[in-house]
């Protein structure tokens, strides 16, 4: 599917980004293509969402590898901690669900969420 969605989609996937950000508290929330192209984005001010989803499209592309090198089936989400902070990468469909925080603490509420929300995500862009 290409970056072009409908309206109802896109009505959709803001229900949707909403739900998670009601659950948990983000600052980086978004939608993008594996090729890395921005669906939605929600970030706080100073991120440029362009570049959050051409990194996480990469990280995401090195993980697939690495679990089919391993043979580990079908990768499903990835976490990347640093010291100050987390991003959680899911896998839908042909989408990418993003999440990003500073405060640790949230991070096993974070991980959850993302995950619960990336199927729902893959049926609302399903062609």
């Amino acid at each position: 599917m290409s970056a072009d969605i409908s309206q109802k989609q896109k009505q959709e996937l803001v229900k949707l980004l909403t739900s998670i950000s009601k659950q948990c508290e983000l600052e980086a929330l978004g939608i993008v293509t594996r090729e890395g192209i921005t669906l939605a984005f929600f970030v706080q001010a100073g991120s440029d969402p362009d570049l959050l989803s051409a990194i996480s499209a990469a990280v995401m592309s090195t993980g697939t590898m690495v679990t089919s090198k391993m043979d580990h089936g079908n990768l499903q989400v990835m976490l990347i901690r640093g010291d100050h902070g987390f991003t959680i990468l899911a896998t839908a469909g042909e989408h990418i669900l993003i999440g990003a925080s500073k405060e640790i603490h949230s991070i096993g509420l974070t991980l959850n969420t993302i995950r619960d929300f990336a199927e729902p995500l893959e049926s609302i862009l399903a062609v």
